[in-house]
């Protein structure tokens, strides 16, 4: 298949209205999760304070995904350009160039950094996430690295693929490197994988969302395997950053907050009257 077939395999109706759909619906599904959440921690505080606990709980936990979201995405783009490149999809013919296999390991680390670059531009300008502090976003973007691992071992023990091999020990590698390092002592060790696994809840969600979205992809044949797995997944993610720029910049979570707060304020001062 050209990259004519491909586009004209995803703009077609009424298909990529369905995807369209079923994704949507997986956002919201994750966000009613998040509130869900938010509301069980909203419920330890006193009545007074709940509602607002429950708006920042809710818009930091909502945050903490789109960050996560936002980095896997990007991972699966680069990740799925240099798969392309190195198999010689769509006769690109860069993998028989000299420099190509001589510096293809160090090429596959720039668009890793280039990735990093591409997230921070994401969450500060298209859709900015003001609440993640930096600590939070540095631990999110090691969990998108495990994301990813996750990812690539499904691929080779559920597909069978074996393509992404030399990548999941790349992956592997820069984990590790985050963990264990020349001069790194074991409260720094501690720390480190306290943060990462303070993650692991948002972690989840984000593979539940891809898992979701590939199931339905792949079996109703909307997802193609043919132009390897990770890129069928970024485009996957690609709805979901659509829709969750369109919940993001309309506002309706906070504003449904806020008319909550409203409310129960106005329900408090009925009763003090």
């Amino acid at each position: 298949m050209t990259i004519q077939d491909y586009l004209h395999h995803y703009f077609t109706m009424p298909d990529i209205v369905f995807f369209f759909l079923v994704s949507l619906g997986v956002v919201v599904l994750i966000h009613f999760i998040l509130y869900a959440a938010a509301k069980h921690t909203a419920g330890l505080y006193v009545e007074e304070d709940a509602p607002y606990v429950l708006r920042d709980e809710m818009l930091g936990l909502m945050e903490k995904y789109y960050e996560l979201v936002f980095s896997a995405t990007s991972m699966l783009f680069f990740v799925g350009i240099y798969f392309l490149i190195d198999f010689n999809y769509f006769g690109l013919g860069w993998n028989e160039f000299e420099f190509w296999n001589k510096y293809s390991d160090y090429i596959l680390l720039a668009m890793i950094v280039i990735s990093v670059a591409l997230i921070s531009l994401m969450d500060r300008l298209i859709i900015p996430l003001r609440r993640l502090k930096k600590g939070e976003k540095a631990s999110l973007r090691m969990a998108a690295m495990v994301y990813m691992t996750v990812i690539f071992f499904y691929i080779k023990f559920i597909y069978l693929d074996n393509n992404y091999d030399s990548i999941i020990a790349y992956f592997i590698t820069l984990i590790i490197g985050r963990f264990v390092y020349f001069d790194a002592t074991l409260e720094d060790f501690g720390s480190a994988m306290k943060d990462l696994a303070g993650t692991l809840p948002i972690l989840g969600l984000v593979l539940l969302s891809t898992g979701l979205l590939a199931l339905y992809g792949f079996r109703t044949g909307y997802l193609l395997r043919a132009n390897g797995v990770v890129v069928s997944l970024f485009i996957a993610h690609l709805f979901m950053i659509i829709e969750i720029f369109v919940i993001a910049r309309t506002g309706v979570v906070q504003r449904s907050l806020a008319r909550r707060i409203r409310k129960i304020e106005a329900q408090r001062g009925q009763r003090e009257e």
